[in-house]
């Protein structure tokens, strides 16, 4: 892992997990880890080594510049995260048909939210890694 800045991310994410008395945030990062979490399986199961992740103010970003891929693997491994996210809003979804809690609405909702926001076609976002694959194959 290469954190940018560490002194003031970490900073700030203290202030505002100190702050955060709802857990909202802590459930939006819940939702953010496991998302890369899917991009790192699936990178580790591609080419049988970890990946360099970089933490940086916006979140997460895994390192694949110089990385000889081929379209099919950067496609699946772009659509890994948000892939990971819809699982798992599957899963709660089918989890808060038996019981509702706040928590779990808030975790369904959380995955969701950031497999969308993910899947937008603006670099270096997983949409237009996905696009550009796509894009790459044709």
């Amino acid at each position: 892992m290469v954190f940018r800045d560490p002194f003031f991310t970490c900073s700030l994410l203290y202030l505002l997990l100190y702050f955060d008395s709802s857990q909202f945030l802590r459930i939006g990062l819940l939702a953010a880890c496991l998302h890369e979490c899917g991009h790192i399986l699936v990178f580790c199961l591609l080419f049988r080594r970890l990946p360099v992740i970089e933490v940086t103010m916006t979140g997460f970003c895994m390192q694949t510049r110089g990385l000889a891929m081929k379209p099919w693997q950067r496609f699946g491994l772009a659509a890994a995260g948000p892939g990971t996210n819809a699982l798992l809003a599957a899963v709660w979804y089918l989890r808060l048909c038996q019981q509702f809690t706040v928590w779990d609405a808030a975790f369904w909702a959380a995955n969701i939210l950031t497999g969308l926001f993910n899947l937008l076609p603006v670099p270096p976002l997983d949409g237009a890694q996905m696009a550009a694959a796509l894009a790459h194959r044709k």
